[in-house]
C-alpha cells in the first residue's frame, strides 16, 4: 500500500480526554484519488494534519510509500518537510503579500534556480494562470485562489496530496466546473491524493473511491 494508516488514535488533550480519532485504519494504492466523507467535527481535517506531520498520534502508525513517518509507540514523528506531502487548506492559506507566481514558487527552494523557474512555468500552465501570475490573492476569484493553492501544493512534486475541504468556500455556481478541473489536474500529475469533505457531491465528482470516517 502507498499510504497505510494502522490503529490511529488522537486526542487534543491527554490519554483520558475524548478521542477525535479512535483506532482508525486506512490504505491507499499508488495513484489513487480517494475521498473521505463525514460530517463536520468528526476528525477529517485532524486526520490530514496527522498525515502531514502537523500533529502527532496518540496511538498507531502512518507509512507513506513504504517509509514509516509516524509511530506513537516509538515516538517517531518525521517533520512535515520530510514526508513529501503537499496540502491544500480549506482557506487556501495563500500569502496575501505575494503574487500568484511567488506563492506557487514558495515551496521550490530545494530546486536549482533554472529548474525552479521551469517548474513554476509548468505549474502556471497546468492551472492556466499565466496571465494572472503577477496578481495578489486578493485580486483573484475564489476559484482562481483555489487553483493557486493547488499549484503551490503540487509544485514540489509531492508523493501524496491532501485536500482539506478545498471547495467549501465556493458558491454552488462555481463548483461544477472546478470539480472537473481539480480531478483533471490531479490525474495529469499522477499524484496519489486524499480529499476530505462533508459534501458528498464534491467527492463523487472528483474521487475514484469514497470511504466514510
Amino acid at each position: 500500500m502507498f499510504l497505510e494508516i494502522s490503529s490511529l488514535s488522537f486526542s487534543y488533550g491527554g490519554p483520558q480526554d475524548p478521542l477525535i480519532l479512535d483506532n482508525f485504519d486506512l490504505s491507499l494504492d499508488r495513484g489513487e484519488l480517494v475521498g473521505l466523507a463525514g460530517p463536520s467535527g468528526q476528525g477529517k481535517s485532524t486526520l490530514l494534519r496527522l498525515i502531514a506531520g502537523f500533529e502527532k498520534p496518540l496511538r498507531g502508525r502512518i507509512s507513506i510509500d513504504g517509509l514509516l513517518v509516524a509511530e506513537a509507540e516509538s515516538r517517531l514523528s518525521r517533520p512535515p518537510e520530510k514526508r513529501a506531502v503537499g496540502m491544500v487548506f480549506q482557506d487556501y492559506g495563500l500569502f496575501p503579500h505575494m503574487s500568484v507566481a511567488r506563492n506557487i514558487a514558495y515551496g521550490l527552494h530545494a530546486f536549482e534556480k533554472n529548474d525552479r523557474q521551469k517548474r513554476l512555468q509548468e505549474m502556471l500552465d497546468l492551472v492556466r494562470l499565466h496571465d494572472l501570475s503577477h496578481r495578489l490573492p486578493a485580486e483573484l476569484s475564489g476559484g482562481q485562489q483555489q487553483r493557486v493553492a493547488l499549484a503551490r501544493a503540487l509544485a514540489p512534486a509531492p508523493k501524496l496530496l491532501l485536500l482539506d475541504e478545498p471547495m467549501s468556500n465556493l458558491d454552488a455556481g462555481l463548483k461544477g466546473e472546478l470539480r472537473s478541473e481539480l480531478r483533471e489536474i490531479i490525474l495529469i500529475t499522477r499524484t496519489t491524493a486524499l480529499f476530505v469533505s462533508h459534501d458528498l457531491d464534491d467527492l463523487v465528482a472528483v474521487c475514484g473511491r469514497i470511504i466514510s470516517l
